[in-house]
């Protein structure tokens, strides 16, 4: 007798890989679609765990009373005399179980994350691990787990401190905002799950991310997702995680700092290694827990000298203080940030090739708000929307909202491209607050030709599709034009083939 049928197995194959599929691409809606028997709502184009008031969809909550009806009736079949558990079963059963027990302690662990963020003791782990123990590791009939209970916790707390952090900083619902979200989650779990439990869980920190894309996109939000979301161990004996999370993020912004001061920020320094070091000091480096992740915001600006002291970490972990010889080992992760073309000022001298090298190995380009709203007023409001709140609070700028985006659509257009990004946006709705209206810096002169690194080092991998030339192409004609209409007269083309080619709208 066989645990599962035929026409049980693909249900269960579905309900599993949820465990082990990027939950922000595609796939993820696809096995939806599978499990529950009825395709998504046709306006959900981007997966997202919440519904509009911040509560879990109900797709989310059925998932879960479905894979807690399975992971209770296959153990049930396994007391059953004569059902053979052979390794196809097994490997089909045992996902089912791992979700299920995922989803059942997802509260008590999320309610711990937002309250007690602080607290690095667990009591929640006694309950999941009887639960461990009665689904998976019963004498004689155990189904079957890949490793033990304490670090399935710990990775458990990952997955929920990811999801928190990537929705909490990365907002939108478009397809680019989608995009973005995804590859967040594979600089954390990487393209393989599987691989990522079993063998890179706790090595992640020796890949270096570096994050790219325009000033004022988010660089440091998405840095600061990665950082805090970071693999943390945990002690089954004594209920504790290592370390608490929201210590894990070290920023250090490096443009902002005099070389003496940078150099001691980043590796420390000795007493008297220069005027003013006045006694011994620990540097961010030296500092660095495995979990711990340090962003070195603005890569692009430190000088020749900077740049040799960082590759040395980067290829052998190990850093000196200022003035002292002694070898001391750096145990964290590097985030790397910065808005210009490393590739490019490679090229031209001004940036090591083997220090770009060696950050490079994961690489996020963070999403411009003209494609996070995508033209949709709705998705632009959810922007106005946070910024309001931080400035008014959320009772005022509820009043505030619908005159600000009445004001945004009626003056600057839904099509108005940002080119400043959120922090335009934020300059925009503190002059809304202060003097009822906003008025666009000019374009900068540069501004033709500001475009045109990003379009040669596209071109120069000779990766693209003609249709994705074609879309590269007139996305730049249709920023720098400021409407479809404009886009259309210059490259001579009817405005509905110009739609065409812009990335769509959610």
């Amino acid at each position: 007798m066989k645990l599962f049928t035929e026409q049980e197995a693909p249900l269960l194959r579905a309900l599993g890989k949820l465990n082990y599929t990027n939950p922000f691409t595609p796939e993820r809606l696809e096995l939806e679609e599978i499990i529950l028997g009825r395709p998504p709502a046709p306006e959900r184009r981007v997966w997202n765990m919440h519904d509009g008031a911040r509560g879990t969809r109900e797709d989310v909550t059925e998932l879960a009373e479905l894979a807690k009806h399975w992971a209770n009736e296959l153990r049930r079949r396994t007391e059953l005399p004569g059902v053979k558990l052979d390794g196809t079963a097994l490997d089909v059963a045992e996902p089912v179980v791992i979700y299920h027990l995922f989803e059942k302690h997802r509260a008590a662990m999320t309610a711990q994350m937002l309250n007690s963020p602080d607290e690095t003791r667990f009591p929640c782990y006694d309950e999941f691990a009887a639960d461990f123990d009665y689904f998976l590791n019963r004498p004689g009939r155990r189904l079957q787990c890949s490793y033990e209970p304490e670090r399935t916790f710990a990775i458990y707390f990952q997955i929920h401190r990811a999801f928190h952090h990537i929705f909490d900083f990365l907002i939108g619902g478009t397809l680019a905002a989608g995009k973005l979200r995804a590859e967040v989650w594979q600089s954390l779990f990487t393209v393989d799950i599987y691989r990522y439990h079993r063998a890179l869980y706790n090595r992640m920190q020796e890949i270096n991310t570096l994050i790219t894309g325009e000033s004022g996109t988010g660089k440091e939000l998405v840095a600061r997702a990665i950082a805090l979301s970071q693999y943390i161990p945990f002690d089954a004996r004594s209920r504790r995680f290592r370390t608490a999370y929201p210590g894990c993020f070290r920023p250090v912004h490096l443009s902002a700092l005099p070389q003496t001061m940078l150099e001691s920020e980043l590796f420390g320094h000795r007493k008297g290694a220069y005027t003013g070091a006045l006694s011994d000091r620990v540097g961010y480096l030296e500092a660095c827990d495995p979990s711990d992740a340090v962003l070195l915001d603005e890569i692009g600006e430190i000088n020749a000298e900077v740049q040799v002291k960082l590759l040395r970490v980067l290829q052998t972990r190990r850093f000196q203080r200022l003035g002292d010889n002694a070898e001391r080992e750096f145990s964290g992760k590097i985030i790397a940030a910065t808005n210009r073309d490393l590739a490019r000022a490679c090229r031209e001298g001004k940036f090591r090739n083997d220090l770009y090298y060696r950050l490079c190995s994961d690489t996020i380009e963070t999403v411009p708000l003209r494609d996070l709203t995508g033209g949709s007023p709705a998705e632009l409001e959810k922007f106005v929307d946070i910024l309001a709140g931080r400035l008014l609070g959320e009772e005022e700028s509820k009043r505030f909202l619908p005159e600000a985006m009445e004001w945004i659509i009626r003056h600057l257009g839904a099509e108005y491209p940002w080119p400043g990004n959120v922090r335009e946006l934020e300059q925009c709705v503190r002059n809304l607050v202060i003097r009822g209206s906003y008025t666009p810096a000019p374009p900068a002169e540069p501004a033709e030709n500001a475009e045109r690194p990003e379009l040669e080092r596209l071109l120069s991998r000779c990766t693209l599709s003609a249709d994705e030339l074609l879309r590269t192409y007139v996305g730049l004609v249709r920023r720098r034009a400021g409407s479809c209409v404009k886009a259309a007269e210059q490259l001579k083309l009817d405005r509905r083939t110009v739609a065409k080619y812009l990335p769509p709208e959610p």
